[in-house]
């Protein structure tokens, strides 16, 4: 199977994505934020941009933000998703708007589908979500459709028109999200 990159952001659920990824039968492996572009561009098959306590527009990211700019430009053609933190530096380095949320998001969601076809096929469109954060998505990058929402965050997912870069707010890799093991098996049968 592919090689799949899970990029460490700090997050307390780093290690749950890479189990779930390699339970899904792929080669997987967490790296840092300081492993050079170079190395992920010549073996991945895959990237997967970690939650993690820090802010999108605060803070640098850089191998996160690297991969991000050189998928948007057409250089990087792996599949590329990003979890909470990792969804909003997405938004932010394509010229979206991250900021705080209304209230910060501790629990249990509901999450509405909007689009049910790639990373949510197969899944309901009302389903329960495990969220943790401060900041969100306010507005989505030029060239980006949203996939589904919530009460409480208008861009719960997002995804690229015409390239393979998705976001998720959520944590799909958790066992409190419903469906969450699905979502990311759908994620990576884009690996070709």
């Amino acid at each position: 199977m592919g090689k799949v990159y899970v990029i460490n952001n700090g997050g307390q659920y780093t290690h749950v994505i890479w189990r779930t990824v390699r339970d899904l039968g792929f080669d997987v492996e967490i790296i840092d934020n300081k492993v050079s572009y170079e190395t992920v561009k010549g073996s991945a098959d895959a990237v997967i941009l970690s939650g993690g306590p820090g802010s999108a527009y605060k803070d640098k990211y850089e191998l996160c933000e690297k991969i991000v700019k050189k998928a948007a430009s057409g250089e990087f053609s792996k599949p590329i998703l990003g979890i909470c933190l990792g969804h909003q530096i997405i938004a932010h380095q394509l010229g979206g708007k991250v900021s705080k949320g209304e209230n910060a998001e501790y629990g249990i969601m509901e999450i509405d589908v909007d689009d049910d076809s790639n990373i949510f096929a197969g899944v309901p469109k009302k389903f329960n979500a495990w969220v943790s954060h401060f900041d969100e998505v306010k507005k989505m990058p030029p060239e980006f459709v949203k996939l589904a929402h919530s009460k409480a965050c208008e861009v719960e997912a997002m995804k690229h028109k015409k390239l393979q870069i998705y976001g998720v707010q959520f944590h799909p890799e958790v066992w409190h999200t419903e469906n969450g093991e699905k979502i990311l098996e759908n994620f990576l049968k884009l690996i070709k």
